[in-house]
């Protein structure tokens, strides 16, 4: 059976901006964010100028690309998470600890990272944004849904103040000039203070 043009060509614009990722990243750890320039990434993805700012509006968005793999990874494993028997929010805290792996990994390249995304989150025309923000509430009321934390409160807020917590933790731990921390730790122990916090009376 063919494969649908259409899939080639995604699966290839996905293969591109893979690579333009690879190249920059490894630029970036290799002389830093700002002394690479998008001429020096493109000469080692081999890819031409225009094809760079087709993916990527200037430089240092390509750390944005980050957002994009987390975000795949959470919705494959928060759908094997609800697949699986047990309490749900003990799994979906280890979830997201686990993701904040990179800033404890990269502490270079972690406030250029954290920074990309703060200066989008909020502008309402962000659409990887938009979409962990969907993400969340669709988390939340499933944990609603579950018992586990109070259904007489709004999902997207609710999501807000977890989203906080966990926004909060990892800026305290990248803006310090050591490590305050062990980072996934800490995000697992704030992550479930806040959520039996939110824990519902009904399951008391």
């Amino acid at each position: 059976m063919a494969v649908p043009e259409v899939s080639r060509r995604e699966r290839k614009k996905e293969e591109t901006k893979d690579r333009i990722f690879q190249a920059a990243f490894a630029l970036f750890k290799q002389h830093g964010v700002e002394q690479t320039t998008v001429e020096e990434i493109c000469d080692k993805a081999d890819v031409a100028k225009g094809t760079f700012f087709n993916y990527f509006p200037y430089k240092e968005a390509v750390l944005r690309y980050v957002a994009e793999t987390w975000f795949v990874q959470a919705q494959d494993e928060s759908t094997a998470i609800f697949a699986r028997p047990g309490r749900l929010a003990p799994q979906l805290i280890r979830m997201f600890s686990e993701l904040a792996a990179f800033y404890e990994q990269e502490r270079t390249l972690a406030p250029h990272v954290l920074r990309e995304w703060m200066q989008n989150q909020y502008s309402g025309e962000d659409e990887m944004c938009e979409r962990w923000d969907e993400l969340a509430v669709t988390l939340i009321k499933k944990l609603q849904e579950s018992g586990e934390i109070r259904d007489d409160e709004d999902a997207e807020r609710i999501a807000r103040v977890l989203q906080s917590v966990h926004q909060v933790t990892i800026l305290e731990y990248v803006a310090s000039p050591t490590a305050p921390f062990p980072l996934r730790n800490e995000l697992r122990r704030r992550l479930t203070l806040a959520l039996e916090g939110l824990a519902s009376s009904k399951g008391k």
